[in-house]
């Protein structure tokens, strides 16, 4: 009795060790979202944080005081600069710019800038540079007396510009970092309208909802006439399409060329709709053999007595088929949600930003610039982000796991 005791109390210590280990990532990104600081590179590791503060969550889902934006700009440059080897440098300078909603200035910026480097095609020159320039603000933190905590300009481009009398136009080289050399006077319009979240939220929930939708739309007739009804190959056309799908993932970026053209010569291109069904498309393989296999657990007895009474094939799945295999029916919606929820290759690929749903919003919100980013503020967003997929699954949890274990069951 002792030893089963001992036992039992060596397993129970192991699964909360296992436990430990799995969800330790997500208890350090909360930790690191409740945290003031906006820092995650360090040597130090706390797992109770000194000061707790929920400024990054208010912050995402409404902006501080409507400052935190990732937009596009207007304005000028100048400053001392030379042009080189077609680079142009400008040692220092000034970018004042304004961001505008509609035909409304939203936000005044002021940005003092040195050693900011633009590929140009220009004869080599030095003076005085003064330029018109246009590129992508984002400002993820403010001070209170409007000077920018930290901030990014990135993909700038000089138009109408001079160095000296030599004229110049070109591109940014790299991006520019803001961390309290520059302010931002934001208008009541700006400080109105600017929170993103909900934006990107909204293109999230439009883009899984469609998944579902269609997926339950091609999924459950499949699986009832892959378990029900008898036709040439019937035994071996999903097992090789289930194979077929996934030698193909094995392709690539070819297969993502190959999809992206046909999409554009088919004017889908930044269509929300159209990505739902490619999501659709992709999971109908494996989501019809699940939900064949939670169908032929339900004896055909059912379905016999539904044709006796005059039902059709059509009327069996409404009436019979989705009240008795709603378990295996809500699998395959959370799957499909999940896969349309999370993915974001495609949604990258084939969608512009005002309609990228939240898994590429919050991939920009790293902006390719490792220890810069305000750790915090991604934290929470992330999370955020996460939160409908577990509210989702642990709602239906007693559906998934019937889903899941009784289609592996034989009578």
């Amino acid at each position: 009795m002792r030893k089963v005791s001992l036992k039992s109390a060596g397993m129970t210590l192991l699964a909360i060790f296992v436990m430990f280990i799995i969800l330790f990532p997500v208890y350090y990104i909360f930790i690191v979202s409740i945290s003031p600081t906006s820092t995650l590179a360090t040597t130090e590791l706390h797992l109770v944080p000194r000061k707790v503060s929920l400024d990054s969550y208010r912050e995402v889902l409404f902006g501080l005081s409507g400052n935190r934006i990732m937009t596009n700009f207007t304005g000028t440059i100048t400053g001392d600069a030379y042009v080189k080897d077609g680079r142009l440098y400008v040692t220092s300078g000034i970018i004042t710019g304004k961001i505008k909603y509609g035909p409304f200035t939203g936000a005044k910026i002021t940005v003092n800038v040195s050693n900011v480097v633009f590929l140009v095609n220009a004869p080599d020159a030095k003076g005085t540079l003064n330029a018109k320039i246009r590129g992508l603000f984002v400002l993820t933190r403010l001070e209170n007396d409007e000077k920018i905590g930290f901030g990014i300009i990135r993909g700038a481009t000089l138009t109408d510009g001079k160095v000296g009398n030599v004229k110049v136009t070109g591109r940014m080289e790299g991006y520019v970092l803001i961390r309290g050399n520059g302010k931002a006077h934001f208008t009541l319009l700006g400080k109105f309208v600017n929170s993103t979240f909900f934006k990107y939220l909204k293109n999230s929930t439009i883009l899984a909802g469609l998944t579902v939708l269609l997926a339950l739309l091609f999924v459950v007739p499949a699986a009832y006439a892959f378990s029900r009804l008898k036709f040439f190959g019937r035994e071996h056309v999903l097992y090789f399409y289930l194979m077929f799908t996934q030698v193909a993932g094995g392709l690539g970026i070819a297969g993502l060329i190959a999809l992206y053209g046909m999409v554009v010569k088919l004017g889908l291109y930044d269509k929300l709709p159209a990505l739902s069904l490619i999501y659709a498309a992709g999971s109908v393989p494996f989501n019809t053999w699940l939900l064949k296999g939670y169908i032929d657990s339900i004896s055909p007895d059912f379905d016999e007595a539904a044709l006796v009474d005059g039902a059709s094939y059509l009327q069996i799945i409404r009436y019979v088929l989705l009240p008795m295999a709603l378990p295996g029916i809500a699998t395959v919606a959370i799957f499909a949600f999940i896969g349309g929820w999370t993915e974001f290759i495609l949604a990258s690929l084939l969608l512009t930003q005002d309609n990228q749903p939240l898994a590429v919003w919050i991939y920009t919100l790293l902006g390719g610039i490792g220890r810069g980013i305000d750790w915090s503020y991604f934290a929470a967003a992330a999370l955020l982000f996460a939160l409908p997929v577990f509210v989702t699954f642990m709602l239906a949890q007693n559906y998934i796991r019937s889903g899941l274990t009784v289609g592996g069951l034989k009578e």
